[in-house]
């Protein structure tokens, strides 16, 4: 497997969908500036894609404490993965002190898919602007309870992707919905995301059907590879179907606030 290669390809699925998800288009040194504050988490707001040289990493790092600062998020953060260039871009910011977050990255081997357990399972993709029954299985197994701007910002980003071009899928057993995913075919890697399967109808091959739809559609799609980033609960089934251990994506943070001159953000 070429890390390398992997790497670059993942990262611009991934970061590609998060900034259309969030509040920025910002590509200033030719990153990709993510930002979500109804997320505020070092994953959901930080600068993905890095691609600069030496000399331009203090200004990277300075313009980006005044961008998260101004947006009211309580951290800068740095997307680190194989592909990031400088390469020691992480060994500076872990001399600063700043802290990591870790998150692993699986792609497919091309091990074939078992056939589905049950002649009642079926997966079917959502048309084009047609997600809301997606949506409503989704919101009951990550959202559950959840209201407001979270909620919001969860169904804003179902409906962004399929504007972008992802593809919803929702699982039925008979006619019932059961789960669902999402494919994001994108610099020729086939990104799953979104992986559900309701609590009660767990362990009977719903994400496995689901995974084997995705996989089909991303290599007619012209996919080289496909990849997702697992759960701990979910790591275990993407090992028997396949996916192996890529990389790890590394989230290096620092608090900010009062590390960044009043005369950067405009404020006092």
């Amino acid at each position: 497997m070429d890390v390398a290669l992997v790497a670059e390809r993942w990262e611009e699925n991934q970061e590609h969908l998060k900034q259309h998800l969030g509040e920025s288009t910002s590509q200033l040194f030719g990153a990709r500036w993510v930002l979500m504050p109804s997320a505020p988490y070092p994953r959901y707001n930080h600068v993905g894609c890095i691609r600069v040289g030496g000399d331009q990493v203090e200004a990277m790092i300075a313009a980006a404490r005044a961008f998260f600062w101004e947006h009211g998020l309580p951290h800068v953060a740095f997307l680190i993965t194989p592909a990031t260039r400088p390469a020691d871009l992480a060994d500076r910011l872990l001399r600063e002190g700043f802290r990591t977050e870790t998150v692993p990255v699986m792609v497919w081997d091309g091990t074939p898919l078992p056939a589905p357990r049950s002649p009642d399972l079926r997966v079917v993709r959502m048309l084009p602007g047609q997600w809301e029954l997606f949506w409503q299985v989704m919101r009951q197994v990550f959202f559950p309870g959840a209201d407001g701007d979270y909620l919001a910002a969860g169904r804003k980003g179902v409906e962004v992707a399929d504007a972008l071009g992802a593809r919803h899928y929702v699982a039925f057993l008979g006619q019932q919905p059961v789960g669902g995913g999402t494919l994001y075919p994108h610099a020729r890697m086939g990104g799953i995301y979104n992986l559900c399967t309701l609590p009660a109808y767990q362990r009977r091959g719903v994400a496995t059907a689901v995974i084997r739809t995705c996989i089909a559609d991303a290599l007619e799609m012209g996919c080289e590879h496909v990849a997702l980033t697992p759960t701990a609960m979910g790591r275990r089934l993407y090992l028997r179907l396949g996916f192996r251990d890529a990389y790890v994506e590394r989230y290096l943070f620092q608090r900010i606030g009062p590390l960044v001159p009043e005369a950067a953000t405009g404020r006092g």
